[in-house]
């Protein structure tokens, strides 16, 4: 992974546990969501981008913090797979000019895989074990459509699960380019198609 994906994937990365860049708005239906029986079939994922980025293929991946105690904390990341049907789109909002929003939803494989971990949780719970599963969601990879320069880079993510029913944002207008690190690293993504 390049340096700014890496970069990226820190900025981008939210663990909704921690709300400290989750718009006020969204915390009480935020809130509802359980990690560890939320329907895995309703989750959805959306990233709106400025049209001078593009998330590449397996580029966006849904986290999964686990804590049990007396253990270290594992975090184990599941693979989004974008979602191409108009259907998929219903509920976001249009983006504005200049950006394009991608859906993504668990692929059959990671979805089996996140419920092998909740079943792990849960058995330990009945162990006697107290744990805790919080959810993040992180784009890893990112490719660059064209050279021009850029005033700014506003990213918005947007989560649905079947507590919240709707597409909620969980990161509203974060300029990448309102943070040094970041900035500084743009010109080490690579150009799309290559």
């Amino acid at each position: 992974m390049n340096r700014l994906a890496r970069v990226l994937a820190s900025a981008a990365a939210l663990m909704l546990g921690g709300c400290s860049s989750v718009p006020l708005t969204s915390i009480p239906r935020l809130a509802r969501i359980d990690a560890k029986t939320t329907d895995l079939s309703m989750l959805r994922v959306a990233m709106q981008l400025p049209e001078a980025l593009r998330p590449r293929s397996d580029g966006v991946r849904l986290d999964v913090v686990t804590k049990v105690a007396g253990e270290a904390e594992m975090k184990t990341s599941f693979v989004m797979v974008e979602m191409s049907d108009a259907r998929d789109r219903a509920g976001l909002p249009a983006p504005p000019r200049g950006s394009s929003t991608y859906p993504y939803r668990l692929s059959s494989a990671d979805a089996a895989r996140f419920e092998a971990l909740r079943a792990s949780m849960v058995e330990q719970g009945k162990q006697g074990k107290r744990g805790s599963m919080g959810l993040g969601v992180a784009a890893k990879e990112f490719c660059r459509v064209n050279e021009a320069q850029q005033t700014s880079l506003p990213v918005t993510i947007y989560l649905m699960t079947s507590e919240t029913k709707s597409f909620v944002p969980v990161v509203r207008d974060f300029d990448l380019l309102s943070d040094p690190t970041v900035a500084g690293g743009l010109e080490s993504i690579d150009r799309c198609g290559k």
